[in-house]
């Protein structure tokens, strides 16, 4: 069973408290499948934020549903369409993906599931997840169903131990959200004692920089690199390669941070499978600046594609 936990204590290193990698304790997140009796499967993962001390999100009472003081920009999204890109060659030395997702449909496959927990820590809605146009796309902003201001979150549902992950995706400007796709353990009692992978944490209100860090242990040891410059309102493609004597990060094609068993206290995750995790998470404080006026009504996270390899 899938399960996911609150990330309180991580910043270069952990951003998992305010957006990837767990849920307070007290709020049990729901990861469902896709279909229309939707099954609850598991806990959902938070950010996965980098640091220590990173204080919990919750919505603040201006983010409230017909509160007066909510404000946002009337400033139009990018249009919804993938831009023209050729697609990826495989990397050398790794063969042909073993799962390849290009979100051609109108409704998320049915190997993806999605969290459904607005009452959580970060609060996630399922309604905020479509498909359409060739991506995938995560919205924030203040949901009339639940009243509230509300993210959400994807994962697919295939763990796996070793590997290479590639995503494409961008994230519109705008205070209160961040963007997050990083690799969870496959139990999430295992956390933070078998690791976390983080390709990418978006937090900066305008996604001029990037986070990417490594946890490890039941100390929860990390390494990292936590403001690598990026426009992520434009697509980019973050890549990981996790082998048991390396994990290599990528930016569009290009490596640019590496971690041996030497450079992390614990030495690398080797202990178990993990899920691959996409989300837009909403927050207010900590690592992720509260909503403001020039905050857009609904902020986007569009994802292009998803590219899986097995390790050689």
């Amino acid at each position: 069973m899938l399960k996911r936990i609150t990330a309180t204590g991580v910043g270069l290193v952990l951003l998992c408290a305010t957006a990837a990698c767990g849920s307070d304790a007290r709020d049990e997140l729901a990861l469902t499948t896709p279909s229309t009796s939707v099954p609850t499967i598991g806990i959902a993962p938070a950010p996965a934020v980098s640091g220590s001390g990173v204080p919990s999100v919750s919505a603040s009472p201006q983010q409230k549903l017909g509160a007066a003081a909510y404000t946002t920009s009337t400033t139009a999204p990018k249009a919804a369409t993938a831009t023209t890109a050729a697609k990826p060659a495989n990397p050398a030395g790794w063969g042909s993906p073993v799962m390849v997702q290009d979100f051609n449909g109108s409704s998320l496959p049915a190997q993806w599931g999605t969290y459904d927990s607005p009452n959580g820590t970060p609060p996630r809605s399922g309604d905020m997840v479509s498909v359409s146009n060739g991506m995938l796309h995560i919205a924030g902003g203040v949901n009339s169903r639940v009243g509230k201001d509300v993210g959400g979150g994807v994962m697919y549902l295939k763990a796996q131990k070793y590997g290479r992950w590639e995503v494409r995706f961008r994230a519109q400007a705008g205070a209160g959200y961040g963007a997050f796709v990083l690799l969870w353990p496959q139990n999430n009692e295992d956390w933070p004692t078998v690791g976390e992978i983080d390709l990418a944490e978006v937090v900066a209100s305008d996604r001029s920089t990037f986070g990417t860090f490594l946890h490890h242990g039941s100390a929860n040891h990390q390494v990292g690199l936590d403001a690598t410059k990026a426009d992520f309102t434009e697509f980019h493609t973050v890549a990981v390669e996790w082998l048991p004597t390396r994990v290599t990060y990528y930016l569009d094609g290009k490596k640019f941070f590496n971690v041996t068993p030497s450079q992390i206290e614990t030495g690398l995750p080797t202990e178990s499978a993990m899920n691959l995790a996409m989300q837009l998470d909403q927050g207010c404080g900590g690592y992720i600046a509260c909503r403001n006026g020039s905050t857009p009504s609904r902020v986007v996270m569009d994802v292009d594609w998803v590219r899986v390899y097995q390790a050689p």
